[in-house]
């Protein structure tokens, strides 16, 4: 299909482009989908140690838009997810971390990666636990993101989690209020937000987030403001919307 693609965009892509002007980020995948596995993007060559023969492979643009080569690897990538999981639905959610906070991220890297994944984890299970809304434990997945698209700093952590889990007897258990309603979604906010404030306060008082001398008396002053502000704009998203389309394992 990749292959295909191209060829068509070499063939017809001339005319089109004379009466339209993609943009710059299409422009930049057109290339690429024409350049792929071609010699216009380099290559090896390959040779059999006993029969001698040789072959040319060329490199592929690993564009994730291309057919020829990052949807195949995605695709692939896809099956193998969704076969580990269980066959009920799943819902999404985000966590994230207030844009005023970006400089603690960038100076406490570590700290604050792990703080964010643990409080996203503890504000889950505590959730799940608690026999108002579902009286089990939780199946969840945490994947880290530090980016956005065009490369700010936005740290969040996704959440895959099964709507429903195990009780105290190994018995399955599906959310209380209804098969498509697992948390709600403001008060979860809550407890995670107090979870990482409180986790903040502590790492400040034991010294963990020392403030680097070379600053200013100006940047010590806003750094210090960053490590007491109340974390107001952390939230979880996305979570009433997914719960409605949620996402089964495939038969």
């Amino acid at each position: 299909m990749g292959a295909a693609l191209a060829e068509v965009l070499r063939t017809f892509g001339p005319a089109y482009l004379r009466e339209h002007a993609p943009s710059t980020a299409q422009a930049r995948v057109w290339r690429a989908i024409v350049a792929c596995r071609t010699p216009a993007m380099g290559g090896t060559l390959q040779q059999c140690d006993r029969c001698g023969r040789q072959q040319r492979l060329f490199h592929s643009c690993r564009n994730r838009h291309c057919p020829q080569c990052q949807s195949g690897a995605r695709d692939a990538w896809r099956q193998a997810q969704l076969a580990e999981l269980l066959p009920v639905p799943y819902c999404h959610l985000v966590f994230t971390l207030p844009h005023a906070l970006n400089s603690l991220a960038q100076r406490h890297t570590r700290w604050v990666y792990r703080t964010l994944m643990q409080c996203a984890a503890a504000a889950l299970s505590e959730f799940a636990a608690n026999p108002r809304w579902l009286g089990a434990m939780g199946a969840f997945t945490l994947v880290l993101h530090t980016w956005t698209q065009d490369l700010r700093r936005h740290v969040h952590v996704h959440a895959l989690m099964a709507c429903g889990g195990l009780d105290a007897e190994g018995r399955w258990c599906t959310p209380k209020r209804s098969p498509t309603f697992l948390f709600p979604v403001h008060a979860l906010s809550r407890v995670f937000r107090g979870k990482v404030l409180d986790a903040l306060r502590r790492a400040n008082q034991a010294g963990k987030l020392p403030l680097d001398p070379a600053d200013t008396d100006v940047a010590r002053q806003t750094r210090l403001k960053e490590l007491n502000q109340p974390l107001s704009e952390v939230r979880c998203l996305e979570f009433d919307a997914l719960q409605r389309t949620p996402c089964k394992r495939q038969p």
